[in-house]
């Protein structure tokens, strides 16, 4: 079965379309954030690996960022 944009596999008006919808806009902002945030966008590595590595580290900043938060939030209680 193939969706199409007018006859989803999920009814838009169901709540499992809603749920799926709130995680999709949570990731595609904090793929916003890793981009223009923490420079994911303008890249000046070249090579598979060197973007790899770049994106990996990137990745890491901003976990290790929310751990930080997270552990503040949780001390602070």
């Amino acid at each position: 079965i193939k969706a199409s944009r007018l006859r989803p596999l999920v009814p838009r008006e169901s709540k499992r379309w809603g749920d799926l919808y709130r995680g999709r806009s949570a990731v595609e902002r904090e793929f916003g954030r890793l981009k223009n945030e923490y420079g994911l966008a303008p890249l000046r590595v070249r090579g598979i690996e060197r973007v790899a590595l770049h994106a990996v580290l990137t990745m890491l900043a901003r976990l290790s960022q929310a751990l930080a938060r997270a552990r503040v939030v949780r001390l602070a209680a």
